[in-house]
């Protein structure tokens, strides 16, 4: 990991998904570079001003730090507990998988 940012263009391509995590819903926006790699996440989700839109905003943000420093999707889920039936133990591995499963996740 290098502590060199590449930060995105004013101007990107964006993306909005919809993830359920223990009956929440959220959506996901999730930024990308020109060529492709994702650069960012931003969330909406559980109630403004609720401990749990804190921790995820928060989340988000340090997630797109990581990934701007070159740091992939599939690096940090594997960093992350689990559950015991191998699936994510919270919502930020449930927002990491799922930027895992897009195929921008593979790009360099």
């Amino acid at each position: 990991m290098t502590d060199e940012r590449q930060p995105l263009s004013p101007r990107r391509k964006n993306q909005t998904i919809e993830l359920a995590f223990e009956g929440v819903r959220y959506q996901i926006t999730i930024g990308f570079y020109q060529n492709g790699r994702i650069g960012e996440v931003w969330l909406n989700g559980p109630r403004p001003d609720s401990a749990l839109y804190h921790i995820t905003q928060d989340a988000c943000v340090l997630i797109s730090h990581l990934l701007q420093r070159f740091v992939s999707p599939h690096t940090l889920f594997d960093s992350l507990p689990r559950a015991p039936d191998g699936s994510s133990a919270s919502v930020i591995g449930a927002i990491i998988e799922l930027l895992m499963s897009l195929p921008e996740a593979e790009a360099p």
